[in-house]
């Protein structure tokens, strides 16, 4: 009988909808999860099997055959095909983007390529003694060969042991010649072996650190908030050993055979932290990030696929340590999930789709598992700290350093006082400066923390006004004076930097300062001062991090320099003193949560000073000494901030009291644009009423060519979110049919 099955494939495309195709009459059938190759067009793509059809095929229905099965066994679990439509349903975007985002980009091309190494070993006539010493008789002559046949024996150890081919010819002195002679003779025999490009840990281990008195309280409440709620936000003020009480609840999980993630929200802190988990639990650790490359990334995704296997055969489990595309794989007994600096922005996903928060699609997770959760940080976001209040989420405070450490003492540097005095070493007000030398001269080191890359942020000609714009997008062009280049941050478009104006042939006027100028200003006032620079320009490399880090723990750096990537997570014994330059842009930003960022990021880069050894101290200089957000640093009072915040939040009807949907209108041309969401803002008042705001041009209002506009809609935490989903969805699919409006390209971010 004919076989007229039909299954449902996700392709790994923005479409709104799954693809049907049929089973050839001569394939099997493929089971759900598995990968199939399927025509598209005059195309052939790699789909997802996302389920069976069980009706038979009607007579008045053509749908074309699928080409090729891929796996035998489902590569895509049943708890991911749960997160993907959560996410796929929850931030309005396609189960394709999804998939896109979620598979190894390896495994979607099906372009991975096992690493292979040839190995060398004796023919099995040649396993005794007496038959190895008569060949090595007949080889006295083919000097050469003796010679590498010898220098096999040492390094096989045993006469049944192999050898690889690389490092056989290195070490005889030979060539790959001689090495063919034996083989051809039949002495030496090679074969052709896949092995795993990950690394195996070879250190020592060592027992998890016994936990103080804080530290163990908060490991018994954690369990004890647990019998109730799933999640609990662990509140520690930084240095207070947060990490240790993770590694007790990993070693507890692992112990009852579980898989643990544990997630943090940059690719730096994994440096720090392998180290230490791996000194712990070994090759257990596996690290996922997009620095890896796609087929070390397809690796990680079948080795943690496998792990119940190898926890039946052996009583292996698995400790995913990664960001946040760690969530999307394929755990099958997943038990602890950590969010470490839960606060993080770098969780939330911005473009392209899907714009999912990691924290919210870990959470979601770990229901479909039944596994718990712990949320971790200093500085929790006024959303999760809320919920926690509010008995949503379990709470434990940590409010003392590890061992008693003072927390570090804030310093305001009034900038206006500086300038006006005459009292500035280039963009370092003088008592910065001689703090510095302080530090130095003590043998300390010191952290300086400047959230802009590159040289300058913008130059300009002093004569005709003429300031570099990208000519893709409504910004100036930030000088990297190192490479020579003015680039773009907004669309990673570049051009060579000129000496001078090309319109008045001026030399260009340098304005502000990035890492790169702090880098060479630092060096001209500390001559013979070692110092290094961490931003995105030095880190571009697969190991580039772990040098630079590396290079600071190890006394070789004396003054770090850094953007965002130095203010979390790292651990320096002899950082004493941290500086914080241009504040006031960090505080002054046109966005709700502004203070509450500068405050997080404030606290977090302040944390990298004392942590062991006497109180550090963090420099902050401002233009503004009298902002309230410094009380709350000096003191290092988050609840004041939380207090603050939560009733401007609650006046304002914003998050947590309400949910945000930011609607982005996307074209070429202003006039479509600005018409299109001004219909679209019309629709959606007649729904929505005042929870539609007006049309907001953006600061940035071209990127990429294209024009800007955006709609912000406020829903309360009391409405029927899925409901105004729909709603919206409607509108906007409506607004898309107008003549006019074709072509637009109108997205959506869910919790912005």
């Amino acid at each position: 009988m004919p076989n007229s099955l039909l299954i449902d494939i996700i392709l790994p495309l923005a479409i709104s909808d799954v693809y049907t195709y049929r089973v050839p009459d001569t394939m099997p059938v493929p089971a759900v999860g598995v990968r199939v190759v399927v025509p598209l067009s005059k195309k052939q793509i790699t789909g997802i099997v996302y389920r069976k059809h069980e009706e038979p095929l009607p007579d008045n229905i053509r749908v074309r055959d699928i080409i090729e099965v891929l796996d035998t066994h489902p590569i895509v679990t049943a708890q991911q095909f749960q997160l993907w439509e959560w996410i796929a349903r929850y931030y309005m975007c396609t189960l394709g983007e999804v998939m896109t985002a979620g598979l190894p980009a390896g495994i979607i091309d099906d372009n991975y390529s096992a690493r292979t190494v040839e190995y060398i070993r004796l023919h099995s006539d040649f396993y005794t003694q007496e038959s190895l010493e008569l060949i090595l008789q007949t080889l006295r002559r083919a000097k050469t060969q003796e010679r590498l046949l010898q220098t096999f024996v040492e390094l096989a150890k045993t006469l049944t042991g192999e050898v690889e081919r690389r490092e056989l010819i290195e070490q005889s002195g030979t060539s790959s010649a001689v090495l063919s002679k034996l083989i051809d003779k039949q002495i030496l025999c090679q074969e052709q072996r896949s092995i795993s490009r990950l690394r195996q840990y070879s250190g020592d281990r060592r027992p998890a650190h016994a936990l103080d008195e804080q530290q163990a309280r908060a490991l018994h409440e954690i369990h004890e908030q647990w019998k109730e709620k799933n999640i609990t936000l662990l509140h520690g003020v930084t240095s207070s050993g947060k990490t240790e009480v993770y590694i007790h609840l990993i070693k507890e999980a692992l112990q009852n055979g579980q898989q643990v993630l544990y997630l943090v929200p940059e690719i730096a802190l994994t440096t720090q932290l392998t180290e230490r988990l791996q000194a712990v639990f070994g090759d257990q650790v596996l690290v996922y990030h997009s620095r890896f490359s796609n087929d070390e990334r397809v690796e990680i995704y079948h080795r943690v696929a496998e792990s119940s296997y190898q926890r039946s055969k052996n009583g292996e489990s698995k400790l995913i340590l990664g960001v946040r595309s760690a969530i999307f794989l394929p755990f099958s007994n997943l038990g602890l999930v950590i969010v470490d600096e839960e606060h993080e922005p770098s969780y939330k996903q911005q473009d392209p789709a899907p714009r999912y928060h990691a924290r919210s699609a870990a959470i979601m997770l770990s229901q479909w598992h039944g596994a718990k959760v712990l949320l971790g940080t200093a500085t929790p976001s006024i959303e999760s700290y809320h919920n926690a209040l509010n008995g949503k989420y379990g709470l434990i405070e940590m409010q003392q350093r590890f061992s008693g450490l003072q927390l570090p003492k804030i310093t305001i540097v009034d900038l206006q006082r500086q300038y006006h005095r005459k009292e500035m070493y280039g963009h370092l007000a003088d008592p910065v400066v001689e703090r510095i030398r302080q530090e130095l001269s003590r043998g300390k080191q010191v952290i300086l923390f400047q959230n802009r890359r590159g040289y300058v942020p913008f130059i300009q000609c002093p004569q005709c006004g003429q300031v570099p714009h990208c000519p893709n997008c409504d910004v100036s062009m930030t000088y990297h004076k190192s490479s020579g280049i003015l680039a773009c941050h907004s669309c990673g478009h570049t051009t060579t930097a000129h000496s001078v104006c090309p319109k008045c042939g001026t030399a260009w006027k340098l304005y502000g300062i990035g890492t790169e100028r702090l880098e060479e200003e630092i060096q001209e006032f500390f001559p013979g001062t070692r110092v290094a620079r961490m931003d995105l320009d030095t880190t571009r490399s697969k190991n580039a991090y772990q040098n630079i880090i590396d290079r600071f723990a190890q006394h070789e750096v004396d003054i770090l320099i850094g953007t965002q990537m130095v203010t979390k997570g790292l651990h320096f014994n002899d950082v004493s003193l941290v500086v914080v330059l241009q504040a006031d842009m960090l505080i002054n930003k046109p966005d709700f949560r502004s203070t509450e960022q500068a405050f997080q990021m404030l606290e977090q880069v302040a944390g990298r000073a004392g942590r062991a050894g006497q109180q550090g101290e963090v420099m902050i200089q401002t233009f503004d000494p009298k902002n309230p957000i410094f009380d709350f640093l000096q003191s290092h009072d988050y609840q004041q901030l939380y207090s603050k915040e939560i009733i401007e939040r609650k006046a304002f009807l914003f998050p947590p009291y309400c949910r945000q949907l930011m609607i982005m209108l996307r074209h070429r041309n202003c006039s479509q644009v600005e018409y299109c969401a001004e219909l679209l803002q019309k629709r959606l008042q007649e729904s929505f009423g005042k929870r539609i705001s007006r049309v907001i041009t953006p600061i940035v209002a071209r990127r990429n060519n294209q024009h800007v506009r955006q709609l912000r809609l406020s829903i309360e935490t009391t409405a029927n979110i899925h409901r105004a989903k729909t709603m919206l969805h409607q509108h906007i699919h409506a607004v898309l049919q107008i003549a006019t409006c074709k072509g637009t390209n109108i997205v959506v971010d869910v919790d912005p």
